[in-house]
């Protein structure tokens, strides 16, 4: 595998200022062990070389230190036994140039020269013969000699930090040459903490043992770590031999960290503690109103819980376990979530009221795997029905349909109560609707139990009707059955439920404020209850879907970003969701780069885990619009084709396929067909009161010149809410009339309005505008406006940017074919996808070429080049 220097840029480019610098000897670059400080070394040599100076590397190591002039041997002369003419030759041949050039000498791990190799660094310094660069290994003792070095000269200190969450997605990346699943991205980077060493090894044996594999696409981590030797030698010299009460701290930290210092000074000695803090192995940060004990990296841990005995283990975990039973917060949901987890795999006796309490815990603090795992452990322990509904919950969540289905088949409904039967038939229709994607099945299943239920307990079944209605794209239906619904009144996994079905229905219907009010509700229900932790996501995507629809696009990024941070530390399909809600926000505000490099490994990753007719599939859908926007249309095709392939028999997402459609279609050239695309969505949307997809849809076909709608758009004014609808008739009209001014305007409005590739269509139109009226100044100027915006947006690539770019005398008409031509369709394809006859196309090509001098087709589609679609 290639391993490329990531995220060290700024650290380049200072060293490369220090080199060119006149009045600095040098720079010194501290880290620690496996930060890539020799890596960074060997690249700055390698740059500056490239730049003309001269470079040397000079390595110190351990078993050289022992010898005079170990490190520098190589510069030594043969023969030479005279001490000082020896060291005056090694000072010469490391700083010797023929040309002038500057000589850079780096040291890596200059702590370890020899004394008569120090005396050499020293010298090179005091003389000002060469610059020199050191690497330092941070934490460690310093002999005198080498920090006289550095006061010697002038030296700039660059203390070199761990790679980031997303510099070290960047580099798996790179190294894997593909798309990486966040969630193995945030795995691998809190058990290396951005350490390059510790994450080369660690990725290199996965990938050997088949443990990180490329599924859909995408790179995904399955099971858990095996470390390989070489790495856990490498940190067990880093721990050093430890007492056996040192070795005891680690090891209950390893099982149960973070601890109370106070805590742990009772399990373990006190004065273990301490010598393990003054070793470096531990770490202390405030927890409550005390102080907390980690150890000091995550893989020490790691290390010491594969080397320990399973008994051992097992009684500190019970150890640990009774400290937190007994602390003043042993009650808090997280504290209960930690004692259960740790009772698991300990001699602690099974509790079954607190594993259910940690269970339903689990699944509010987003872990529903440990949810599944405490339930399972409740439901052995005796614990009723209620572990029961947790775990099938989970699983149903966690996209395992079947065994959701599996599990609630054994509750005796016969020993419900009425209220539970209700709950019972509302998960179950729940999980085969969503999940198992059945919903003839789901319906069946709550009629069944409507003809049960008792009036006081139906609030499950009447809100699970509206659910479905919903899912079957009826919203009419859906908000009649709903209307016997009070979100006050349910229960919460009930109601956080249906406050995403409103706030959608809303969204779509163009009611932003009742969106947004029913929305905030919905965040509410979600906080409170156990059930609920990943609907506030689904709740989240219909917000910003409103809130988009109306044009409030800075009010959407807000809220979008949000939910992302709320996300960010959230294991599993959680922290996908807020990246994938905030991505869908930057597509609608045209910064299709985000979009695109977030919504493609999330997409693929929430399909490859159990959620391909679910999330995979809803966020795939912005992600094929996002690739047409930059001009990936082949791209974009196949992520809509794969959607095809995929029986998803609830929530179409009608309207926003088409947008996708119809941007890809637009893309190849298609651009009457994509009109046409469109203009039937808006008429669907229309039909089911969607009346702000209808907005959304007309607005982007007069992206693509469509000049017939304007008069509609006034009528949306009135129902519609935000901004946006206004703007877009503005649009419609000033198209229709040819208003280069107003064009201008418009797009400018766009742009306030945070729709980038809005403004960039307006612009090119106006351009087009101006361009017809012989105006060229203010149609240069729009094109020049256009141009920019679409760089803004990370190389938007739309019909009409391209019909502004390329001023060729064509029709529309004639410029669509040319485009289809250019994606390598024959006059039969062409023919048929634009519902003309063979004859008519051969008509348009022969008009084309003969107002354009070319000679064959070839050259007529070379007239009008398809921008290069950006990287991902």
């Amino acid at each position: 595998m290639s391993w490329p220097l990531i995220g060290r840029s700024e650290q380049m480019r200072t060293i490369e200022a220090v080199i060119e610098a006149s009045d600095v000897s040098g720079i010194v670059v501290y880290g620690v062990a496996g930060v890539g400080k020799s890596r960074l070394a060997r690249e700055a040599l390698s740059a500056a070389e490239s730049k003309g100076c001269k470079s040397r590397l000079v390595v110190g190591t351990s078993s050289g230190r022992a010898i005079p002039l170990g490190a520098v041997t190589a510069w030594a002369q043969s023969g030479v036994t005279d001490t000082v003419q020896l060291l005056r030759g090694v000072i010469d041949a490391l700083t010797a140039t023929s040309s002038g050039a500057t000589v850079v000498v780096a040291v890596d791990d200059v702590q370890l020269l020899d004394d008569l190799s120090m005396f050499v660094m020293h010298q090179i310094v005091h003389r000002g013969a060469a610059k020199v660069l050191l690497t330092v290994l941070d934490g460690e003792p310093l002999p005198a000699a080498a920090q006289e070095i550095w006061k010697v000269g002038r030296f700039d200190r660059l203390d070199l930090q761990p790679l980031s969450l997303d510099e070290t997605g960047t580099l798996l990346s790179a190294a894997l040459d593909g798309s990486v699943d966040p969630d193995a991205t945030r795995r691998l980077w809190k058990l290396t903490r951005g350490n390059v060493l510790y994450l080369r090894n660690i990725v290199e044996q996965e990938v050997a043992d088949r443990r990180i594999v490329q599924q859909h696409g995408c790179w995904r981590w399955i099971g858990d770590p095996n470390m390989p030797s070489s790495l856990v030698q490498l940190i067990e010299s880093r721990i050093g031999a430890l007492p056996a009460k040192v070795g005891d701290v680690i090891d209950a930290l390893a099982v149960g960290e973070p601890i109370e210092l106070a805590a742990l000074n009772r399990i373990t000695d006190p004065a273990a503690v301490e010598e393990a803090d003054t070793r470096g192995l531990i770490t202390l940060e405030p927890i409550g109103g005390g102080m907390g004990v980690r150890v000091a990296h995550p893989l020490y841990a790691e290390v010491r819980r594969r080397r320990a005995a399973p008994t051992r283990l097992r009684r500190l975990r019970g150890l640990v376990a009774a400290e937190l039973a007994a602390s003043d917060d042993r009650d808090d949901i997280r504290v209960v979530v930690r004692r259960a987890t740790l009772s698991l795999d300990s001699d602690v006796a099974a509790d079954a009221e607190l594993l259910v309490r940690a269970a339903q815990g689990a699944v509010w603090l987003g872990d529903l795997a440990l949810a599944d795992r405490l339930a399972g452990a409740a439901i052995r322990a005796g614990a009723g029905p209620e572990p029961i509904f947790v775990r099938a919950h989970a699983l149903s969540w966690l996209g395992r349909g079947e065994e959701a289905e599996s599990v609630l088949t054994e509750i005796h409904t016969g020993q419900l109560t009425d209220s539970e039967n209700a709950r019972f038939a509302f998960l179950r229709a729940s999980n085969m609707l969503w999940t198992l994607g059945d919903p003839a099945h789901a319906k069946q299943v709550i009629d069944d139990a409507s003809c049960t239920t008792p009036s006081q307990a139906r609030r499950y079944i009447d809100a699970f009707l509206t659910v479905y209605w919903f899912a079957m794209d009826q919203p009419d239906v859906a908000m009649q059955a709903a209307k016997r619904l009070a979100l006050d009144d349910l229960p919460p996994v009930v109601g956080a439920e249906i406050a995403w079905v409103l706030a959608a229905i809303f969204a779509d219907a163009g009611r932003t404020g009742d969106a947004v009010a029913v929305a905030e509700v919905g965040y509410d229900v979600a906080a409170r209850s156990f059930d609920a932790p990943h609907m506030r996501f689904n709740i989240a995507d219909a917000h910003v879907s409103a809130l988009l629809l109306s044009g409030r696009v800075s009010d959407a990024l807000e809220v979008a970003e949000r939910v992302r941070k709320q996300a960010a530390d959230l294991p599993g399909a959680a922290q996908l969701l807020g990246a994938a809600v905030a991505a869908r926000a930057a597509l609608g505000a045209g910064r299709l780069d985000a979009a695109c490099s977030t919504l493609e490994p999330t997409a693929v990753s929430l399909s490859a885990s159990g959620h391909a007719i679910g999330w995979g599939y809803r966020y795939q859908v912005p992600l094929a619009t996002a690739l047409a926007m930059r001009g990936s249309s082949d791209e974009a095709l196949v992520a809509l084709n794969a959607l095809d392939k995929l029986r998803r028999a609830f929530r179409s997402l009608d309207y926003e396929r088409s947008l996708a459609q119809a941007w890809a279609t637009a893309c190849q050239g298609a651009v009457s067909e994509a009109i046409t695309v469109l203009l039937s969505a808006a008429e669907t949307a229309a039909a089911k009161g969607q009346f702000g997809a209808e907005v959304i849809c007309l607005q982007t076909a007069t992206q693509f010149g469509d000049r017939t709608r304007a008069p509609r758009l006034r009528e949306l004014e009135s129902i519609v809410e935000g901004p946006r609808v206004g703007l877009a008739a503005r649009f419609a009209s000033a198209l229709r009339h040819g208003d280069g001014a107003e064009l201008e305007a418009v797009s400018q409005g766009f742009e306030r309005m945070g729709d980038i590739v809005a403004a960039v269509d307006a612009a090119a139109q106006a351009a087009l505008a101006y361009r017809s009226q012989e105006r060229r100044g203010s149609a240069l100027g729009c094109s020049t406006r256009a141009d920019a915006l679409a760089e803004q947006c990370g190389g938007a690539d739309t019909p009409a940017l391209r019909q502004v770019t390329a001023s060729l005398p064509l029709t529309d008409r004639e410029r669509e074919i040319v485009m289809l031509i250019g994606e390598g369709l024959s006059n039969r394809a062409v023919a048929d996808r634009l519902t003309l006859s063979v004859r008519t196309v051969e008509s348009h090509i022969y008009r084309a070429m003969t107002k354009t001098g070319t000679t064959s087709r070839d050259e007529l589609a070379a007239l009008l080049p398809r921008r290069r679609a950006r990287t991902k």
